[in-house]
């Protein structure tokens, strides 16, 4: 039987656990960290770190999460880090 490696996902001092949640988001395992953490939770880290998503990361939790377009609008008015992005993510 094959040991599972457990991934590290606080590789800087960023220890907070939104953050690390974050992190799980996007290279964890997708249906542990639903059940583990459950839906409305993984809403708030989403809408908190939205801007940080990649387009592909962002659009399946968008889905999952059944998170929309007005919802995030709403969350995310005049984010400085959203709207001066160079590339449009959206």
């Amino acid at each position: 039987m094959k040991k599972e490696k457990k991934i590290n996902f606080s590789w800087d001092n960023d220890k907070s656990e939104s953050t690390i949640i974050f992190r799980k988001m996007l290279w964890g395992d997708p249906v542990k960290i639903y059940k583990q953490y459950g839906k409305n939770y993984l809403k708030s880290i989403f809408l908190k770190f939205y801007y940080k998503f990649d387009k592909r990361n962002r659009n399946f939790w968008q889905f999952i999460l059944k998170i929309s377009d007005n919802e995030i609008n709403q969350s995310n008015t005049n984010n400085i880090k959203r709207d001066s992005s160079i590339w449009d993510n959206r």
